[in-house]
């Protein structure tokens, strides 16, 4: 079964992530945790991934085909929980359950801009197209690999899933509460897929994965998932976006994804 790590971009996915493989690799519990879908499995089911709706076509059997041994598998994604022509991304047979991760778009905006090295007005456009999605690089070639949609559209269809137990982090009380929310996601995997908690363990991976670790580490050895546009671990700060975001923007926003920046007292 998949436990997934879903977010929109730039929201602390990765970090997550990052966390969980050093607490599980602490208490010596082994986990297949990648990005979904991946090179492997376009391999694998000899997917022509040029053709987003081939990929579509494939999200069950690929998961069906992940889910063949029994371990638990965690998989990272940033593809809305949406059904395209009769294909749901994901359902009760293939996945346990789903952290999801959310942060102010205000923030995930300057972010994304960084990240992708485009001005704030292309990314703006991002976060309101229903039709976003990610790109990915196979032997040179650009193709679209998940759909994403509007950063209120992709947050309320994994707050909405009724199939499975979803968790709801908020970034900003990952920042300000680190071992709180941390152990907050550990009870919710004890709960779902029966993970031993162990608090000397948490507090070690707490400071291994620490942001400045971490961007110490980028910067000597690298990250697989930085753009050639800058380093991944930029920053990490709440409210980044009142020093750097146009104050037009940010009203746009903050009037486009009212209900749901109120409902997690962003505004």
């Amino acid at each position: 079964m998949i436990i997934w790590l879903a977010s929109y971009p730039k929201s602390g996915n990765t970090w997550v992530r990052l966390f969980l493989d050093s607490y599980f690799n602490l208490i010596g519990k082994k986990i297949f945790s990648q990005s979904f879908p991946n090179k492997d499995l376009y391999k694998k089911f000899k997917i022509n991934y040029s053709n987003f709706g081939e990929i579509i076509e494939n999200w069950e059997s690929m998961q069906n085909y992940l889910n063949l041994k029994s371990q638990t598998n965690y998989f990272k994604t940033h593809n809305a929980l949406c059904t395209i022509n009769n294909h749901k991304f994901t359902d009760k047979k293939n996945t346990l359950g789903a952290i999801y991760i959310v942060r102010d778009p205000r923030d995930v905006l300057i972010s994304y801009a960084n990240h992708l090295g485009q001005n704030h007005q292309k990314i703006l456009r991002l976060l309101l197209n229903k039709h976003n999605g990610e790109t990915d690089v196979i032997e040179g070639k650009e193709f679209r690999r998940t759909l994403m949609g509007r950063w209120s559209d992709h947050y309320n269809s994994w707050k909405s899933y009724k199939e499975r137990e979803v968790l709801i982090v908020k970034y900003e009380d990952l920042v300000k509460n680190t071992k709180k929310e941390f152990l907050r996601i550990l009870n919710y995997l004890n709960k779902i897929d029966g993970i031993k908690i162990d608090i000397n363990m948490l507090n070690k991976s707490i400071e291994e994965t620490s942001f400045d670790k971490l961007a110490k580490k980028e910067k000597k050895f690298g990250f697989e998932e930085a753009s050639k546009f800058g380093v991944f671990f930029r920053k990490g700060i709440v409210g980044d976006w009142k020093n750097n975001l146009d104050i037009s923007i940010s009203k746009i926003l903050e009037k486009e994804f009212v209900s749901e920046m109120k409902e997690l007292d962003y505004i």
